[in-house]
């Protein structure tokens, strides 16, 4: 399996700058970001307020995987494997332990919350199953995914995200989740947009995304017939949609 590292990338004023390469040549000034859809309105929230408050004044910085399923090249950030607030991508985790153990009206709410992102869906089963995160951490391998009392503050990376799809597709293409992130609904139950990040690259055919309340972090994971990405920002879904096309638009092209 080959590796490389992608360039590193930080926001300034909202808009990414990419790090050189060492041997000093220059970068392409990144193309403006387009999304059509326009987020409902939300109310604004004081950083010192942001229950990520945290995280976002310590941020590792941007996280990117990508792994083609066809001759297993990786890539990725330096800070892929880094923990980070996992958001509403926490509800692949939870789901896949419903549909192990749930009943059939818990599996059901399970799928409909992949594909509306619904979290008072995801109030519901974690209080049922409150170990479901790290339990299923445990059974897939994912080192940097935890579960925390309220499934809105575990944490993840981009590089567990990939494994977990990654092996979905390839020991069970048939999975329930796959299928619920293909048909994931244009707009979430809380009014957001679901057309963004990951999703925008060729070939994407399932999505999942994740996004704080105060709008302050972004993040998404998709697959195609051919690979699995992940990337994940400090910054609006513009500033990830953006991150996507300029550092993972070619890798698709080549590898997905």
């Amino acid at each position: 399996m080959s590796t490389i590292l992608l360039l590193g990338a930080v926001i300034t004023g909202g808009v990414f700058v990419v790090a050189p390469n060492n041997d000093n040549s220059s970068a392409v000034p990144p193309a403006q970001a387009t999304t059509s859809t326009t987020s409902a309105p939300r109310p604004t929230m004081a950083l010192e307020d942001s229950p990520f408050a945290e995280f976002i004044e310590n941020s590792t910085g941007s996280q990117v995987s990508f792994m083609s399923l066809e001759d297993g090249f990786h890539t990725g950030t330096s800070t892929e494997r880094f923990a980070r607030p996992a958001l509403s991508l926490s509800k692949l985790y939870i789901a896949e332990y419903v549909l192990e153990n749930g009943t059939a009206n818990e599996k059901k709410l399970a799928l409909e919350m992949i594909r509306d992102s619904s979290d008072v869906s995801a109030e519901i089963l974690y209080e049922t199953y409150p170990d479901s995160i790290e339990e299923i951490a445990d059974e897939f391998g994912l080192l940097s995914t935890k579960g925390d009392a309220h499934w809105g503050y575990s944490v993840t990376s981009t590089y567990d995200l990939v494994k977990f799809i990654a092996t979905l597709l390839t020991e069970e293409p048939e999975s329930p989740i796959l299928e619920a992130m293909r048909d994931a609904n244009p707009i979430a139950a809380d009014g957001y947009p679901q057309d963004w990040g990951t999703a925008v690259l060729d070939g994407a055919e399932g999505s999942k995304w994740g996004w704080s309340d105060d709008l302050m972090l972004h993040s998404s994971v998709t697959f195609g017939e051919d690979y699995v990405v992940a990337a994940a920002v400090t910054g609006s879904k513009e500033d990830l949609t953006q991150l996507v096309e300029n550092q993972l638009g070619e890798v698709v092209s080549q590898h997905g």
